[in-house]
């Protein structure tokens, strides 16, 4: 905490109730550096993308939204887009894979706005090709549905494009960036557009809670991400695809997408019958190495699956280091495996 303070103006004053030099000045640079009119930071990006979806949906009269169905809004944050934001899902997509035009364009009814992940974390980390991201755009034009990016991981995604951060987040109407993912901050994100869906989207920050009183520490990680990884993040993805390709000539490992299209991957391997958190634990204790905070979830039995994500604290690893960690784990799991029922 003591370190943040560096990344603090001298002389600035603290924020106060989101206003105040210090956090004007944030968001402006987010707003530049994402080539966007304006750019408003909180402690909860959840919360400030939900708010622009409401703004986007309200405007156009429509609460459906265009989600998939194994995105973050739909997944992982307990319906709030329907039980705080009185939104209502139209699928886009099927579970499994990443949605396409094709899938756009079977939706038939008005949408209040159209929503992709980058990466869509939950099928691998899988981002569409530049040119499907355009047509996704031109499509949202024509309609006239405003385009909205969860580009909470931009950051990540960045050299998959090898193009600027603005001409990324120039093809969507708002987006949404972290600063505690990739660039390790605290906690907060930022949701960026034109200034009066930005103005609106405070109000509902307001609302609910998210305009604390002081925000500068959280402001102060985030600088400081900014300037310690955001160059860095090639190179994470470099390492990613390494660890990858190394990874994937073990027999029985499985690695999702091959190769990786940012700084993070899926591993599937078969459990043994083993439990795979029991397992990992292990391997913790033997050797001080993490996996993952908790796997995830496997549509096929006997296979485990999990997430690898390569950020600064995985960079001193070696692939062998990484790989003997893998053996270990599957070694681990063999030695979990738990007696079939009515086994002696």
């Amino acid at each position: 905490m003591a370190g943040l303070a560096a990344y603090l103006p001298d002389g600035t004053a603290a924020d106060h109730y989101g206003g105040g030099a210090l956090l004007e000045g944030f968001e402006q640079r987010i707003a530049d550096l994402l080539g966007k009119p304006a750019a408003v930071f909180g402690p909860s990006g959840k919360m400030l993308q939900n708010a622009a979806l409401r703004v986007w949906a309200d405007r156009a009269g429509q609460r459906s939204v265009a989600l998939h169905p194994q995105c973050h809004i739909a997944a992982d944050e307990a319906d709030a887009y329907r039980e705080v934001f009185g939104l209502e899902p139209v699928w886009l997509g099927e579970r499994e894979r990443l949605p396409g035009t094709a899938d756009l364009e079977a939706i038939i009814s008005p949408l209040g706005a159209v929503t992709l992940e980058l990466p869509l974390r939950n099928i691998g980390c899988r981002l569409h090709p530049w040119g499907e991201l355009e047509a996704f755009a031109a499509l949202c034009r024509a309609r006239s549905v405003p385009f909205h990016a969860d580009a909470a991981r931009l950051w990540e995604s960045q050299p998959f494009y090898c193009r600027s951060h603005a001409e990324i987040a120039g093809l969507f109407d708002s987006l949404y960036v972290s600063f505690y993912k990739g660039l390790g901050g605290l906690a907060g994100g930022a949701l960026a557009g034109p200034e009066d869906l930005v103005e609106e989207v405070r109000i509902w920050q307001q609302r609910c809670g998210g305009r604390l009183r002081r925000l500068f520490p959280y402001i102060a990680s985030a600088l400081q991400g900014l300037d310690q990884r955001l160059e860095r993040m090639p190179l994470y993805h470099e390492k990613a695809k390494v660890i990858a390709a190394a990874l994937a000539r073990l027999p029985g490992v499985v690695v999702t997408p091959d190769p990786p299209q940012a700084n993070a991957f899926h591993v599937t391997l078969e459990t043994a019958g083993g439990d795979l958190m029991e397992a990992a634990l292990d391997v913790a204790a033997e050797s001080g190495f993490w996996f993952f905070d908790e796997p995830l979830e496997s549509p096929d039995e006997g296979l485990g699956r999990f997430e690898i994500t390569i950020r600064e604290s995985a960079m001193p690893l070696s692939e062998t280091e990484i790989t003997e960690a893998v053996r270990h784990l599957q070694q681990a799991l063999v030695q979990r495996r738990r007696p079939a029922p009515g086994a002696a």
